[in-house]
């Protein structure tokens, strides 16, 4: 059965080919993705993800992975960030953050296919309804190996918007092209196209100097004259931080009275996921106490 014409192989190819990307963006490893047809709901899924979509009123798609699928692919992640073995919540944490980073770029391709703007709307961990989906087996196969596989579901409110737009004839430019693992060219000018529309959003942009922890007494000791040591000596660069991710380091300059940042070294893939990484876990530790 090919994609052509089978439209639930074609929507989990897509799927298979964003999350591919957005697992490449944070492990730096690009795995072969295998997509087959499958029958109803799997047995043996400890991990789903609900992500419901505005394709149409009540589209939703699952994913869904067990447990060492989840944790191979979480600790992949994590040691791309320098953390060689995370807890298992922290994990499980990655892992739904990378179906979550897939989910976005997917429901960007949908909307290309549908000539119109698609989104996500709020998901959550919960298991799909038994036998009222369908969906297919997606297997990724790395260098070292191939993990078993990650199920993709959708309802039939999801296929019927998919379904239905094409058969209308609303998108001649795609009514008669399958959605292929390789985004083809007239839906990558569209995404490009959408994409543009984000230039000229503005983000805070912010340089650190330094960090230090302080005990609550000596907060409230603080007085006009006080000093708080950092942990910079004044000789090293300063961090250039932008949406609350380090991107840049540099030195400081005066211009025409103003401060400013010489940039001396632009930080690269790996090392801004490894300072996110830095700040958001301790982040997903404190809730997972609070959770607990």
């Amino acid at each position: 059965m090919n994609r052509e014409n089978d439209p639930v192989l074609g929507i989990a190819s897509t799927w298979s080919q964003e999350f591919r990307g957005a697992l490449e963006a944070m492990s730096d490893e690009r795995p072969e993705v295998e997509v087959v047809a499958s029958g109803g709901t799997p047995d043996g899924v400890r991990v789903w993800w609900k992500q419901p979509l505005d394709a149409s009123p009540g589209a939703v798609v699952w994913i869904g992975a067990d447990i060492e699928t989840c944790t191979t692919l979480g600790q992949r992640v994590l040691t791309t960030a320098g953390i060689e073995s995370g807890e298992a919540t922290e994990v499980k944490e990655t892992f739904l953050e990378v179906v979550r980073q897939s989910m976005g770029r997917f429901a960007s391709a949908i909307g290309a296919q549908l000539a119109r703007e698609v989104v996500c709307l709020n998901g959550s961990e919960e298991e799909p309804p038994r036998d009222q989906t369908v969906g297919c087996e997606v297997t990724l196969n790395f260098s070292s190996g191939a993990v078993p596989p990650i199920s993709f579901l959708l309802n039939k409110e999801m296929l019927e918007a998919v379904a239905r737009t094409s058969a209308s004839g609303a998108s001649t430019e795609t009514q008669d092209v399958p959605l292929p693992l390789d985004v083809p060219q007239e839906l990558s000018a569209r995404a490009s196209s959408t994409l543009s529309l984000l230039m000229d959003v503005e983000l805070p942009v912010s340089v650190s100097f330094g960090r230090t922890r302080v005990r609550m007494q000596e907060i409230l000791k603080l007085i006009t004259g006080s000093i708080i040591e950092l942990d910079r000596s004044i000789s090293e660069p300063v961090e250039v931080i932008v949406n609350n991710c380090v991107v840049a380091r540099g030195e400081v300059v005066v211009i025409e009275g103003n401060y400013g940042v010489r940039i001396s070294e632009v930080m690269s893939r790996q090392e801004r996921l490894q300072e996110s990484q830095r700040s958001l876990l301790p982040a997903q530790r404190s809730a997972a106490k609070v959770g607990a």
